[in-house]
């Protein structure tokens, strides 16, 4: 099969020929109909990953998918061959498996069954972005009216995050170029936006909020940067951060719960997303669509920074 994989430690990935992943009892081989790009695989196939999680190689960059299940071991239920899933390879040491690949076969895969209203390209973009976005918006715990700032809303994850906080109730101000991008996130359910290129975003926030905002969701800033716009959450307001960002203990000094997230996929809720796509209650944007053969192209435009998803079909 065509993968796009690491093959040593001292190469970058790159397309090669490799065995499709053989049947196993634990095992669930699924074929690849289309993945998607998130940061996490930039990383891991520049190689700056392996000096900090084991590798087996060679390595299969990816970790969303969807597709139609080839093979299902015998400590599998609940899922046949034939079947069309979505589905997460978690990040677990050694690195092996991956979604860049025309087949993927792991005991660890994370899936649920895709509906039939919802195509594999914008399936495929739902497992990461999709979770993470729905963590961020739980750790910030919206109430009715609250206003939340959404920083890096146009990319894949923001933009789930404004739909998800604007069905709770939330007054969404979103960081967005006027323009193509200002009107995605306003379609998507943002109140207002913020030009994040037009000079300093905290001073353009506190000029229209002088009292703060309830809630944050930072997905771009780290450290000094992150604390700085941290600050415009008022006392008893939340702060989540999907860059590890968030000093809990200075947070909450002065009456702010800040939370580092993680998206973490699961079946149950990867059917919930998927089901409310399904439902067009959520919209998934998918900024392009690339080939396979054409990976090296997807990661580009994914690095000068995207509105919405890069998929890969294929």
């Amino acid at each position: 099969m065509k993968a796009f994989a690491l093959t040593s430690a001292d190469h970058p990935a790159e397309l090669v020929d490799l065995p499709d992943p053989e049947p196993a009892a634990d095992r669930l081989v699924v074929r690849i109909v289309a993945a998607s790009v998130n940061g996490f695989d930039l990383f891991q196939a520049s190689g700056r990953l392996i000096a900090m999680m084991p590798h087996e190689f060679p390595a299969v960059v990816g970790r969303d998918f969807a597709g139609v299940v080839e093979a299902v071991g015998s400590e599998w239920s609940d899922v046949e061959v034939g079947d069309e899933v979505l589905g997460h390879v978690p990040s677990l040491p050694p690195l092996r498996s991956g979604s860049f690949a025309e087949r993927v076969g792991a005991a660890s895969l994370v899936i649920a069954g895709k509906p039939p209203e919802v195509s594999f390209e914008t399936a495929a973009a739902i497992p990461l972005a999709g979770s993470t976005a729905l963590a961020s918006v739980d750790a910030i715990v919206i109430q009715p009216g609250d206003v939340v700032l959404i920083v890096g809303a146009t990319g894949g994850v923001g933009a789930i995050a404004v739909q998800l906080a604007a069905q709770r109730g939330a007054r969404v101000i979103a960081t967005a170029r006027p323009g193509d991008e200002a009107s995605l996130v306003t379609a998507l359910g943002a109140a207002e936006t913020i030009d994040y290129g037009a000079g300093d975003l905290v001073a353009q926030v506190r000029d229209r909020y002088p009292d703060g905002v309830a809630g944050l969701i930072d997905l771009v800033n780290r450290g000094e940067d992150f604390a700085a716009v941290a600050a415009l959450v008022r006392d008893g307001g939340r702060a989540a951060t999907t860059l590890s960002a968030a000093d809990a203990d200075a947070l909450a000094a002065r009456g702010v719960t800040g939370t580092n997230v993680r998206g973490m996929p699961t079946p149950e809720v990867l059917a919930s997303l998927a089901d409310e796509v399904a439902a067009g209650r959520l919209r998934v944007e998918i900024q392009a669509s690339f080939p396979l053969t054409e990976v090296d192209a997807a990661i580009r435009a994914f690095s000068e920074g995207t509105r919405g998803k890069i998929v890969l079909t294929v």
